[in-house]
C-alpha cells in the first residue's frame, strides 16, 4: 500500500512509499481510507523526535470503509463506513469508567503513538471504529474527530455555553475555530470570530453562524460596545501565546476562558491579581469522548451543523496540504488528504 512516512523529522522529510499492508489482529479493524483530515497534531507529529514506531505514518483523523475485521470483532462489518475515534484508551481506568477516555491513564493518539491514517489502509482497535449514519458523506465525517470533536467538549462539556451570552472565538478559520462559531452558535449565543483574515473569510464564517467577524485589532472595540464595557461571557483560545493577552484581556468578570490548543506556543504570562479579582475561570480541555463523536455523527445526519471543507488533495500533495492548513489566505475548515 502507499503510505506518507517519514524517519527524520520535519515536513520537508515525508515521502510517499510503498509499504507492507498491516493486518488485523483478533479485536482489531482494516480500514481503506478514503478521508484523513490534516490537523496541527500531525505537523507536530511529524516534527517530533521521539516518535515510533519509525518509519512513521502520521494521521490521527480518518474515515474509510470497514475492509477486514478481527476474528472477535461483532460491532462492524466487512463493507461498513467508519470513522475513527482516535484516542486509544483501555476502558478500565477511573476515567475511564466515568465515560471520559480522552483522559485514560494509558491513552494516546492513533497517528502519534501508533501508525496513522495517512495511508491507503489503517489498522485501529475495533472500540475506536464508529459507523457513520445515513446521509453523512465519507469526507464530513472525516472532519470531526479532531476539529469538530475537540470544539464540541470545549465548549460545552468544559465550558459551558449558555443562551444570550456572548462569546468570543479565536483562530475562527481553523479545524477547531469553525466548528466552535457554529456550536457557540446552536448554544444560542452571540458570536463574534477573530480572525487575522477577517475580510477574506468574513461571509464564510457568518455563514457557519458568527454574528460579528473581525481582526484582533478590531476585537477589543467590538467587545466593548457590544457588552457595555463588562467583556465577554466566554473566550475560546486555541492559538496560543500570540493571542493570550488580548484573549484573556476580553474576558468579563465571572466569565471563562477556554483552550484546547497551543499552536503558536505555550508559555504565557498570567497575572493572579487580574485572574482572582474578576473570578475568571481558566478551562482547559483536549479532544472528547466516543459519545460525543457520535452525537456529531447525528447532528451532521440532520443537518444541525456543517463540516468546512477548504479543500481535498492527493496523498502526493501531503506538503502542500501542510501549507495550505497554516497559510492558506482565505482557508477556513479542513483540509482532506485523500489515500
Amino acid at each position: 500500500m502507499r503510505a506518507v512516512v517519514f524517519e527524520t523529522p520535519g515536513v520537508d522529510n515525508l515521502r510517499i512509499v510503498d509499504v507492507e499492508t498491516p493486518r488485523p489482529g483478533p479485536n482489531e479493524v482494516l480500514i481503506r481510507v478514503k478521508y484523513a483530515g490534516v490537523n496541527p497534531v500531525d505537523y507536530f507529529t511529524i516534527n517530533r523526535k521521539d516518535v515510533k514506531p519509525i518509519p512513521h505514518i502520521p494521521g490521527s483523523e480518518f474515515a474509510g470503509i470497514v475492509e477486514t475485521v478481527g476474528s472477535s470483532v461483532r460491532s462492524v462489518d466487512v463493507g461498513d463506513e467508519v470513522v475513527i475515534y482516535n484516542r486509544l484508551f483501555d476502558g478500565s481506568c477511573k476515567y475511564c469508567l466515568i465515560g471520559h477516555e480522552e483522559l485514560c491513564v494509558n491513552s494516546g493518539l492513533i497517528g502519534v503513538v501508533t501508525q496513522g491514517g495517512f495511508a491507503e489502509y489503517a489498522v485501529v482497535p475495533a472500540s475506536n471504529v464508529i459507523r457513520i449514519p445515513k446521509g453523512v458523506g465519507l469526507d464530513e465525517a472525516a472532519t470531526l474527530p479532531v476539529g469538530a470533536l475537540t470544539a464540541w467538549h470545549m465548549i460545552f462539556n468544559r465550558a459551558g455555553v449558555s443562551p444570550g451570552e456572548l462569546v468570543v472565538v479565536f483562530g475562527a478559520t481553523g479545524n477547531v475555530g469553525s466548528y466552535a462559531v457554529q456550536f457557540a452558535k446552536l448554544a444560542g449565543a452571540t458570536v463574534v470570530a477573530v480572525s487575522r483574515r477577517a475580510d477574506k473569510v468574513k461571509d464564510v464564517l457568518m455563514g457557519l453562524g458568527a454574528d460579528y467577524v473581525v481582526t484582533p485589532d478590531e476585537a477589543q472595540s467590538l467587545i466593548n460596545e457590544l457588552s457595555n464595557g463588562l467583556g465577554a461571557d466566554l473566550v475560546i483560545d486555541a492559538v496560543g501565546q500570540a493571542t493570550w493577552n488580548l484573549s484573556f484581556k476580553l474576558v468579563a468578570r465571572y466569565g471563562r476562558w477556554v483552550t484546547a490548543g497551543a499552536l503558536t506556543g505555550g508559555d504565557v504570562t498570567l497575572n493572579l491579581p487580574s485572574l482572582y479579582s474578576r473570578e475568571i475561570a481558566v478551562i482547559g480541555s483536549t479532544g472528547g469522548t466516543r459519545s460525543e463523536l457520535i452525537k456529531l455523527l447525528d447532528l451532521l445526519s440532520r443537518r444541525r451543523i456543517k463540516a468546512p471543507i477548504y479543500s481535498k488533495m492527493k496523498l502526493e500533495k501531503v506538503r502542500e496540504a501542510f501549507d495550505a492548513m497554516f497559510r492558506g489566505e482565505d482557508r477556513v475548515g479542513k483540509v482532506l488528504l485523500m489515500p
